[in-house]
């Protein structure tokens, strides 16, 4: 549990205020406290969390104080919200803050440790925030007793220092470090690859992998492979649960697992739909030197299984078309899987991996 006293709510609210909407702002926006305040719940890792760290009676503290500040101006025809003095919506400003700049002094300082840069800030003023300037000073007293530091995991180091464990993965997070700087590594931070789960058949050396996007068609393969029994044709030494997305950063695991990829053939099936297609072109020009391909005999057996194509349950992104096009001469090689490509596009419609279940992989083998 985080515990927090003073202004403790207020730096979460400002924090989750200046994240959603940035710190510097060309329009205002309208806040509704109840949904504010729920967002501020969900950054605790659990909702009693909130409680403890004051609840409704901290963050209407919090939030008054932002707008004594000039943050936020409450809406004039706003109602009470709950039991509290606050209004139940307000404005942000438009490059709101609580102060205009930062303190030439404290810049000194810090850019006499020579432990990061703020060129860029000093370049854009309009970015001196006061979330930011905290982060700095957070990241500047980390530095200073670097060399008595541990190595954690990224995602461990990000909550130390920024209170959310995700920061620095996303796009903001790494943007703030390349600005200032500094490395993952100045801050003792690793990069932890989540290992996938896996099956590996034989004691000698690894000559085939198979690699499915989802977990039933997994665990139907790995039941035949214990059963000494091929996979649509395929005779993998190794199974791989992609779990999706997953694969694209996880699959270079295969060299702690100390597997000779270039002396491997992996093969890859996932559903025939434009986030299967997105995920293996992915794969495909990330892992450029690995001989990898589409496992299409697995493909042929969906399409000749499928009793017919799915809608999606929801909308998907396109896939992006250089993508689709690895896929699509992948799939040339097979002129029934190729028709069937064009067929889906058109259509807008799927094929599940699941249309081959354990049962109908099982009677293909013993036909």
């Amino acid at each position: 549990m985080l515990f927090y006293e003073g202004d403790g709510l207020k730096d979460r609210i400002l924090k989750e205020l200046e994240r959603k909407y940035k710190s510097v702002r060309k329009s205002r926006h309208k806040i509704l406290v109840d949904r504010l305040e729920k967002e501020i719940i969900g950054t605790f890792e659990y909702s009693s969390d909130y409680v403890d760290a004051g609840g409704l009676t901290k963050f209407a503290d919090g939030l008054e104080q932002l707008v004594a500040e000039g943050y936020l101006t409450p809406l004039a025809i706003s109602k009470q919200y709950k039991t509290t003095r606050l209004r139940s919506a307000y404005w942000l400003s438009e490059t709101a803050s609580s102060f205009t700049s930062w303190s030439e002094a404290d810049m000194l300082r810090v850019l006499d440790s020579r432990l990061l840069k703020l060129d860029y800030y000093k370049n854009h003023p309009e970015e001196q925030s006061e979330l930011i300037w905290s982060y700095i000073e957070r990241v500047y007293n980390f530095l200073r007793t670097a060399n008595d530091r541990m190595y954690v995991t990224r995602e461990e180091r990000s909550l130390e220092l920024f209170d959310q464990e995700k920061w620095l993965s996303e796009d903001e997070g790494v943007q703030f470090l390349s600005r200032i700087g500094v490395t993952l590594d100045s801050l003792k931070a690793v990069i932890v690859r989540e290992l996938f789960e896996s099956y590996i058949q034989t004691q000698g050396p690894v000559r085939c992998i198979l690699i499915s996007e989802n977990h039933s068609f997994y665990d139907s393969a790995k039941r035949l492979v214990l059963q000494g029994k091929p996979v649509c044709g395929i005779t993998p030494d190794m199974l791989i649960y992609g779990e999706g997305w997953k694969i694209v950063s996880s699959l270079l695991y295969l060299q702690e697992l100390k597997v000779d990829t270039s002396q491997a053939e992996i093969l890859y099936v996932g559903d025939m739909d434009k986030t299967g297609w997105d995920i293996y072109g992915n794969l495909k020009l990330k892992y450029a030197g690995l001989n990898l391909h589409l496992a299409l005999p697995v493909y042929i057996q969906m399409i000749g299984h499928a009793k017919n194509s799915y809608t999606y349950l929801k909308e998907q992104q396109p896939c992006p078309p250089l993508h689709l096009e690895i896929v699509t001469q992948e799939f040339a090689k097979e002129p029934d899987l190729l028709a069937c490509l064009m067929q889906l596009l058109t259509e807008n419609r799927r094929i599940p991996q699941e249309v081959l279940n354990y049962e109908v992989m099982a009677r293909l083998e013993e036909a």
